[in-house]
């Protein structure tokens, strides 16, 4: 039996009352949370590891419930100022299908460092990398989810039908950049279904249940219903989830000018076990239809942004009812996986376009981090506070710093001050996975060779794929003056 005290910090519990304790314990029992409560009330055992919180905010760990990962080795180059569909078609899908699985390898280790480093202790990892065998690929990432100590949802993205104006569009969207090497994640549909079985079987609560997966198919207009319906089904077999990406732009309407929010109501295929990522473009009728089904979203904010997409109408979620949870989204079309970070955008967007300065408040962003997130992976009961029973999965946070003096409300802090550069210690499981911002799963030197590797095949990645990362300002529009 494994104990750990976190002793002397401010401690965001996030319990059914919400209490914020001045000076708290939180006491470990191996995986799980044995107490909680004032310095004064907590008893600790003379044999427990001691973690000194003093000037520090002990809190849950957050969950990005929307990340595709292994594209970190693509961020920061031929990503840049291009729409959903360019950037897809021009970058990323060109990208992946010039990765190998060493870089996966490498790519993920990367992924993890960066979200255990910002206090990121649950992903959902929308993966779509090596669309036409993905079973190595998909063993080789849950390798390092499980290895890195990480919580997970491994969520296996797959494309299967196209609308019958794709071709011509698609070809018009890749003639902007003819160096780069066509790829395509178009597959057929029963060997889909067959790699999920094999996913399912081999990988489902691996890692002593740490590890989840589920199916993910990309959007309601490129995935056949045969396989949305598997999707489904095989959450509810599983006592999982399934995520879908939903409404990201205008265009993702499946027939005709139905949405995708009623396309999927017609066929029974909302249900409280559905992950909708985006969700930007739905009007009021779609929002009623996801709060009658139960189902969650996860919002991203930055990414979203970046692409020019939109911005999801998240206080009418809220208002509405329906679970929100926070993704960072893909790594190369955010460039981070900082939910801290994000939530600031979050927020300011928000009450930027609704003209109203408490449209999402600092309490409502940090439940939307840390519950919303836990709810969306339908793990509430294990994982989101910081209560006695619940999974250890706890974020060390330091306000010793000047853009963190004062700090006198907790949330505000969290959600207008901090980022995750200011986490230093986090434990999922009970596992101490960084210690004053040192992983447990490298040390110093090889911390450095990691990102070194990282750089060097990211370079390699972008010339098998044709992509330019750099470009003159002059052919990106931009043009100098003097």
């Amino acid at each position: 039996m494994s104990l750990i005290a976190i002793v002397g910090g401010r401690v965001l519990t996030m319990d059914d009352r919400r209490r914020i304790l001045d000076r708290g314990t939180v006491l470990v029992e191996d995986d799980r949370i044995n107490a909680v409560g004032p310095d004064d009330e907590v008893e600790i055992p003379a044999d427990a590891e001691i973690i000194d919180a003093a000037g520090q905010i002990v809190m849950p760990g957050l969950v990005n419930s929307h990340t595709p990962g292994t594209q970190s080795l693509l961020r920061a180059g031929g990503n840049q100022d291009r729409d959903l569909l360019d950037w897809m078609f021009n970058d990323l899908y060109p990208g992946l299908a010039a990765y190998s699985l060493s870089d996966v390898k490498v790519a993920l280790e990367l992924f993890c460092l960066e979200s255990i480093r910002s206090g990121v202790t649950t992903v959902v990892l929308n993966d779509h990398v090596h669309p036409f065998d993905p079973l190595p690929a998909i063993d080789t990432a849950i390798e390092v989810l499980g290895r890195t100590g990480i919580r997970a949802v491994y969520a296996r993205m797959f494309t299967d039908a196209i609308r019958p104006s794709s071709p011509t569009f698609l070809q018009t969207v890749r003639a902007r950049e003819p160096e780069v090497r066509p790829a395509s994640v178009l597959r057929e549909t029963t060997a889909i279904l067959s790699d999920l079985d094999e996913m399912y079987r081999k990988h489902d609560r691996s890692y002593g249940g740490r590890i989840r997966v589920c199916a993910s198919p990309s959007t309601a207009s490129t995935t056949s219903l045969q396989a949305l319906e598997y999707s489904r089904d095989r959450a509810r077999t599983q006592d999982g989830i399934w995520a879908l990406h939903l409404s990201e732009t205008p265009g993702d309407r499946p027939v005709g000018e139905m949405s995708a929010v009623r396309y999927l109501d017609s066929y029974g295929l909302l249900d409280s076990r559905l992950l909708l990522g985006h969700c930007v473009h739905v009007d009021a009728t779609d929002i009623r239809l996801i709060r009658r089904a139960g189902a969650s979203i996860s919002t991203q904010p930055v990414s979203n942004g970046v692409l020019g997409s939109g911005i999801a109408p998240v206080p009418a979620f809220l208002q509405a009812g329906i679970n929100v949870g926070i993704g960072t989204d893909d790594a190369n079309c955010n460039d981070a996986c900082d939910v801290l970070s994000d939530l600031k955008t979050l927020g300011v967007v928000q009450r930027a376009v609704n003209c109203d300065a408490a449209a999402v408040a600092a309490e409502e962003l940090i439940e939307i981090a840390t519950l919303g997130g836990a709810r969306a992976v339908r793990q509430a009961s294990d994982i989101g506070r910081l209560a006695a029973g619940y999974k250890a999965d706890v974020v060390l946070l330091d306000t010793r710093s000047s853009h963190l003096t004062p700090s006198s409300s907790i949330p505000a802090a969290l959600a207008w001050q901090a980022t995750g550069r200011d986490v230093r210690t986090v434990l999922v499981d009970g596992r101490v996975v960084m210690r004053d911002g040192v992983v447990d799963w490298l040390d110093g030197n090889a911390e450095a060779g990691l990102l070194a590797t990282a750089s060097e095949r990211a370079e390699a990645i972008a010339e098998r794929a044709g992509i330019a990362t750099t470009r003159p300002w002059e052919s990106r529009g931009f043009w100098r003056h003097g």
